[in-house]
């Protein structure tokens, strides 16, 4: 995606390298960290929020009160015993090391407690979410934590979390809903594509890109009819 905003900026700018310290606003599911790396390898400044950033936001007030009542404890609220190469719960059970796994793009171990310590804790509530109330005997869970191996010395995905926090950056990023949305706006209610009516790649990337030549040539029209008003 950098490639070929890089190449429709030279074109635009005449510059060889137009994003060089420039800020660019990403939608959340470019939130990896081995987005953020290669954006920071490129001298590139981005404002790429996680998921959860709403989450966090004071506007949100009762958003916010309704995530305190139904937090639930996180990979910082256990703690790490090293010698043991396992994790301790708030209640001081064991979760002990399972193994290595792949999770979505990335690698890491499984840590999962054992379930006679899950299903006689009383905080079980507070550590997992459960579809159903079982009885006390009944119970059958047990907690497992995914903690992924860090490639890279620099935490981004973390320093991103407090950045995208900052108002001057909120403030950044909401610009973007004004650029992008209106665009899916005009071409999904205005000129009706609330679909594609084709299958296969090549022929929905050709439909798409007729409907952003007729959302480009409409907005020329209307500049046009402006400047002779």
């Amino acid at each position: 995606m950098l490639d070929k905003l890089e190449g429709n900026m030279k074109v635009l700018t005449g510059k060889q390298e137009p994003l060089k310290k420039s800020l660019c606003l990403g939608d959340t599911g470019y939130y990896t960290e081995n987005n953020l790396q290669e954006a920071a390898n490129r001298n590139i400044e981005v404002i790429i929020p996680d998921p959860q950033f709403r989450q966090r936001d004071p506007v949100f007030s009762e958003r916010q009160e309704k995530r305190k009542r139904t937090q639930r404890y996180t990979l910082e609220d256990f703690a790490y015993d090293k010698k043991r190469n396992c994790y301790f719960c708030p209640n001081g059970k064991a979760l002990t090391h399972r193994g290595k796994i792949k999770l979505r793009n990335n690698e890491g171990h499984k840590y999962q407690a054992f379930v006679s310590d899950c299903s006689k804790c009383s905080l079980i509530e507070k550590c997992m979410v459960l579809k159903h109330r079982p009885s006390r005997n009944e119970r059958k869970y047990s907690r497992a934590l995914y903690v992924v191996d860090r490639k890279y010395a620099d935490n981004l995905c973390e320093k991103m979390k407090h950045k995208i926090d900052d108002p001057a950056y909120k403030e950044l990023y909401s610009r973007r809903q004004q650029i992008i949305e209106p665009v899916f706006a005009n071409m999904v209610y205005c000129k009706g594509m609330d679909r594609f009516t084709f299958r296969g790649k090549a022929k929905v990337n050709t439909q798409l890109q007729l409907y952003c030549m007729v959302h480009n040539i409409s907005k020329c029209v209307g500049k046009t009819k402006a400047i002779r008003h």
